[in-house]
This record gives structure tokens, C-alpha cells and sequence, in this order.
């Protein structure tokens, strides 16, 4: 098994938060805890496409996990519900992830029926509570199988005695 992580590469819509747009991604995908976005309006949502890698390309896909690193942006526990979309906005997995502090929570793992071609598809919904929040990070975990090396055809040569009338033999 081999994993790798991909980070948002583009926003589909945001509300409710103090940046959008290429400041948002580049605030969530930058695997860096010192940038985040703020939630500045009760009513706050946002989509994010994933980015796609070559690396479980022609291989098999185990499972998906979004991870989120976020935190309260005031007092109490905000539950920021994190959804994977496909590219048809099917909603593949949904998670209520509750943040006593500022941590990384990562939902449960998805496994159903997993392409690479669906992958190169997701979306990220992150949905936050009224409570109010920082988000610093958005990521998603593709555990798979790598595709199957390509192999050289081997031609060989029982043991034996072999009489070479006329050519070579590069060894």
C-alpha cells in the first residue's frame, strides 16, 4: 500500500468566510498552520476541487480521507461537517468533525467502488457550524495500490550444450 496526500486546487463557491476565491485555496492548501480562513458570518460554507497525481494513476484505489485542520475562532466546540463530492456532486462521505481545540480531525475512510478516475474528480465540502471557526488546512489521503510495473519478457536457455554455427551472442 502507498498513500498521498492532495490539497484543494480551486474553489467552487464560498459564503460566510473572510477570504474566497484563490486567497481561500491558497490559504487551505499550503500545509501551513499559520494561514486560515475565518468564519465571519453565521451561515458559512465552502467547495473546493481537489487536485489530481500521477502517482495512483493505473493503480487501485483502497480509500479516501479528509482530514481538516481547524480550530473555534472564539468560544465553544464548532462541529464542521466535511463532505467528499464526486465530480457528479454525489456525496460519498459526510463527517461531523467537533473541535475542542485547534487540531487535525480526520473523517472516517471511504471505500466504495474507487477509481483513479474518480479521484481525479473529487470535492471538498467543508460546512461549519454557527459556533465560528478557523480553518487552516483541507486534505485529502488516497491510500492505494501502485499500477503494476511493467515487465521485461524473459528468453532464456534450458541447461545444456549449444553449438552457435555462425552469429553472436550478447550476454
Amino acid at each position: 500500500m502507498a498513500t498521498v496526500i492532495i490539497r484543494p486546487d480551486g474553489v467552487e463557491s464560498s459564503t460566510g468566510f473572510d477570504v474566497s476565491g484563490a486567497t481561500l485555496v491558497s490559504r487551505v492548501n499550503d500545509d501551513d498552520t499559520g494561514t486560515l480562513v475565518t468564519q465571519n458570518q453565521t451561515s458559512a460554507e465552502f467547495t473546493v476541487t481537489m487536485e489530481n497525481d500521477s502517482a495512483y494513476a493505473g493503480g487501485t484505489i483502497n480509500s479516501v480521507k479528509l482530514s481538516v485542520l481547524a480550530g473555534s475562532s472564539g468560544r465553544g466546540t464548532p462541529t464542521i461537517t466535511g463532505k467528499i463530492l464526486d465530480n457528479s456532486d454525489t456525496d460519498l462521505q459526510s463527517d461531523a468533525l467537533v473541535f475542542s481545540s485547534t487540531t487535525t480531525l480526520s473523517g472516517t475512510a471511504y471505500t466504495t467502488s474507487l477509481t483513479p478516475t474518480i479521484v481525479d474528480g473529487l470535492k471538498v465540502v467543508i460546512d461549519p457550524d454557527t459556533t465560528g471557526c478557523v480553518v487552516s488546512e483541507v486534505f485529502i489521503t488516497v491510500d492505494y495500490e501502485p499500477a503494476a510495473a511493467a515487465t521485461t519478457p524473459f528468453v532464456g536457455m534450458k541447461s545444456g550444450k549449444y553449438k552457435i554455427v555462425s552469429g553472436k551472442i550478447k550476454i
